[in-house]
């Protein structure tokens, strides 16, 4: 059943004039699932604008119980691999710190509590902070115009400045979008120790909410 069109206000935040947009992804050991996210965001967010490289992307992740310089996960750097980001060869863990989330222009979180744990650390930036699976349906709700927020076709914008109207207009209809049938839905699994499986199913999880968002995102960058 197609969802009702929806309107919204426009939300406050802090915005950011210059030409680098820095996402930051954040779970709890950045070990696992904020790695893996921030390297399929660098692989495969160029897609959206129907490039290769997006010189003016930057990326990155922290834990909120990170112990810093711990390497990334083997399990999930072989998820990596596999689904055709960096492997993870050369990740060092780092703990979640107020100036990361101050800094970032959108943080993706991989669970609530990671979400709230950023908003916590700079309050100023809990309009962009979202889970990722969270960002992804919003995108794709704001792409099917089952939501309505002002984001005008990319044209000659800079790929910055137009991502930064995504995130406000994410953060203004955020309270917009139907709740999923359980909060645990918003949230991608932690596989930190447990089967093969286990990370196989993580990634994923965050495979396809990345591909979501990318998809979501070429389709607002065009105009459809």
């Amino acid at each position: 059943m197609p969802l009702p069109r929806l309107r919204s206000h426009p939300t406050a935040t802090a915005v950011r004039d210059d030409a680098t947009i820095r996402v930051l992804t954040v779970c709890t050991g950045n070990l696992c699932r904020s790695p893996l996210a921030e390297q399929l965001l660098r692989a495969r967010l160029p897609r959206a604008f129907g490039v290769d490289e997006l010189p003016e992307l930057l990326v990155s992740s922290a834990g909120t119980r990170a112990f810093d310089d711990d390497p990334m996960d083997p399990l999930a750097a072989r998820e990596s691999l596999r689904l055709g980001a960096a492997g993870g060869g050369d990740h060092r863990a780092r703990r979640l710190l107020e100036r990361h989330v101050a800094d970032a222009d959108l943080i993706l979180a991989m669970a609530r509590e990671h979400r709230s744990a950023a908003a916590s650390l700079a309050p100023v930036a809990q309009s962009r902070a979202f889970t990722l699976v969270e960002l992804a349906r919003i995108v794709d709700a704001l792409a099917g115009g089952a939501v309505d927020a002002p984001v005008a076709p990319r044209d000659e914008q800079g790929v910055a400045a137009w991502l930064r109207q995504v995130v406000r207009a994410a953060a203004t209809v955020r309270g917009l979008m139907p709740l999923p049938a359980s909060p645990l839905e918003l949230d991608i699994e932690d596989p930190y120790r447990f089967e093969a499986e286990v990370y196989r199913r993580s990634a994923e999880s965050v495979a396809e909410s990345v591909d979501r968002l990318v998809g979501g995102l070429r389709r607002l960058a065009d105009g459809r």
